[in-house]
């Protein structure tokens, strides 16, 4: 996953880093998170001969964004965008395969539509190189009936800590090792216990630290109200938590908090984003991400909410699920 492993400056991915990349369909999505350091960087689905299905080329000396492709070794027509990544600024970009090309998102919002000159077949290979801090590249299959090519509910799961590949995982952040998934059944998580649900109990077990990634498939009940994810320094529902994630459907809001020796600290709301991928009655991927400075949590592929950290990651020993949601599938990356 990390061919040669190039020198990396400070936390993150080596640059140049390469993964590798499943066929790739319509519904797939590429996923890359840095910050810009210098004049250029690029971001490229290629093979292993370098023919170029989609070229990514973000240009402050140019004040624009370039995009291509390439074959045997002959660069087509560039088509170019307006700037819209700072110097040292934190960014998002989303690439998502449709019918007849790529969908490019930056910081969840549309900057433009890509028409497929090379076939997908062709991109065998996820490039990102050049100015920039990386801090995350992942790469979401498409076809196979989840946003987040979470592991079938009837894969084998790997128990934690004996490591092994599961369910197509292809994704980086830092130098991983494979991910682990945690065996559970299905079941409805109640509003209040800590023991309800069928076959899943609502405090899992997990350790987490920075670079750490929590996935979770649930079901979202017709009617919900609200649910919540904590992230517990016990194993008890009365342990402190160093993040609580509490969307509230009935008031259009998430709730971001902490609890220390009982007390709960400052609540941070915001409300929902303009798309809002939480909706009652539908299937949702869940993703949380352990970053230096705080967590980031991302539904169905869509950034919607961070926290900076009020207590120390390290100390996470439990995930908590508790309201109107119904847990498939839990992982930790």
């Amino acid at each position: 996953m990390f061919p040669g492993f190039p020198v990396s400056s400070g936390y993150g991915l080596p640059v140049p880093y390469t993964t590798s990349v499943a066929q790739l369909a319509q519904g797939a999505q590429i996923q890359v998170v840095g910050t810009p350091t210098g004049n250029r960087f690029e971001v490229n689905l290629r093979n292993h001969q370098n023919d170029v299905v989609l070229h990514f080329n973000p240009r402050f000396d140019d004040n624009a964004i370039i995009f291509n492709t390439s074959q045997h070794g002959t660069w087509g027509q560039e088509e170019r965008q307006s700037q819209r990544f700072q110097r040292g600024v934190r960014f998002i970009l989303s690439i998502t395969v449709t019918h007849s090309g790529f969908s490019v998102s930056i910081d969840n919002s549309h900057v433009c539509e890509f028409r497929q000159r090379v076939p997908l077949y062709a991109a065998q290979i996820l490039e990102v190189k050049g100015d920039i801090q990386l801090e995350s590249a992942q790469v979401y299959p498409g076809g196979m009936g989840g946003s987040m090519n979470f592991p079938g509910m009837n894969a084998s799961f790997t128990p934690v800590g004996f490591g092994g590949n599961v369910g197509g995982f292809n994704m980086g952040f830092g130098q991983p090792p494979a991910p682990s998934v945690y065996p559970m059944g299905g079941g409805i998580i109640g509003g209040g216990g800590i023991g309800g649900g069928v076959g899943v109990p609502s405090i899992q077990s997990c350790r987490i630290h920075t670079g750490s990634r929590i996935f979770v498939r649930g079901y979202i009940q017709p009617g919900a109200n609200r649910f919540e994810l904590n992230l517990l320094q016990g194993y008890n529902d009365s342990d402190d938590i160093a993040f609580h994630f509490n969307p509230r459907f009935n008031e259009r809001k998430i709730v971001k908090n902490y609890r220390r020796n009982g007390q709960w600290g400052q609540e941070e709301n915001q409300p929902f984003p303009a798309y809002m991928p939480l909706v009652p009655g539908q299937q949702v991927d869940l993703q949380i991400a352990c970053l230096p400075d705080r967590y980031t949590v991302l539904m169905n592929n869509h950034p919607i909410a961070d926290y900076a950290h009020k207590i120390t990651p390290g100390s996470v020993m439990a995930v908590q699920y508790k309201g109107d949601i119904t847990i498939t599938g839990v992982g930790q990356l």
